[in-house]
């Protein structure tokens, strides 16, 4: 009897666990934008890796979507269905979605040193050459959005793009006075360029406000999940230790 109870257990273990629709429930679709490095490289990069090792601590794996920042500016959780969250930093909040906080980028001016330009506020960016990143006259927030609208609106040299490593090479070849962009990246393209600890250029401190990035869901199920384990993660150790290997 004991032995029939034992083989019956097992039969229906083995049904759970080979039933594909059971399975998928732990696969997470996370929605990245591309071309950021080094936040997203590929199917690596530290949001990735993070959120990744958040959801590995719950018996979750990640299926990875990558889409074009003008994409994720425009509600990707209802425009692909099949995303269960996404990564990034969102124009506008709904209030039918969940949200938690993963990282905060930290953006800056960017010139070369040779150039010596004085840039200690947002107004000192009047006249000069700039490449913004994709959006920035929304994501950088005030003062920069009033200035932007007073400003760069309607300056020939203003301009913003996608492809960030384009930005970099710009004002590596006098294209651009200055460039907009995370410190994160800017070490690391200076790094792709032969660049060591960006030496020859000048970080301009002008941004008060630092850009959020958000898991972004339907539901708090994999909002909770994500946010406490990343709590862990950074009191073990574990979310340092994953960003120190892109620095």
């Amino acid at each position: 009897m004991l032995g029939k109870l034992i083989k019956q257990t097992l039969l229906i273990a083995f049904l759970i666990t080979s039933n594909p629709a059971v399975a998928q429930e732990k696969i997470v679709n996370v929605g990245f934008v591309v071309g950021i490095p080094p936040f997203v490289i590929g199917d690596s990069g530290i949001l990735v890796d993070i959120v990744g090792e958040a959801l590995k601590r719950s018996g979750y794996t990640i299926s990875n979507y990558k889409f074009p920042s003008k994409q994720f500016d425009q509600d990707p959780l209802n425009a692909f269905k099949e995303l269960d969250v996404f990564v990034g930093t969102p124009l506008t909040f709904r209030v039918n979605y969940s949200y938690g906080k993963v990282y905060e980028f930290d953006n800056v001016a960017v010139s070369k040193s040779s150039n010596q330009l004085t840039i200690d506020r947002v107004s000192d960016l009047k006249g000069k050459y700039i490449v913004g990143f994709n959006n920035a006259s929304q994501h950088l927030k005030e003062p920069f959005t009033t200035f932007y609208n007073q400003e760069l609106a309607d300056w020939e040299g203003y301009k913003e793009i996608e492809n960030q490593q384009a930005q970099f090479d710009m004002l590596m070849k006098d294209r651009a006075q200055v460039i907009l962009l995370d410190r994160s990246m800017a070490y690391y393209y200076a790094s792709k360029a032969g660049v060591e600890n960006m030496q020859g250029f000048t970080f301009h401190e002008i941004f008060p406000l630092k850009n959020t990035i958000y898991v972004v869901g339907r539901d708090q199920k994999y909002i909770k999940i994500i946010t406490s384990n990343l709590e862990q993660m950074q009191k073990d150790g574990t979310l340092d230790a994953l960003i120190d290997e892109y620095r």
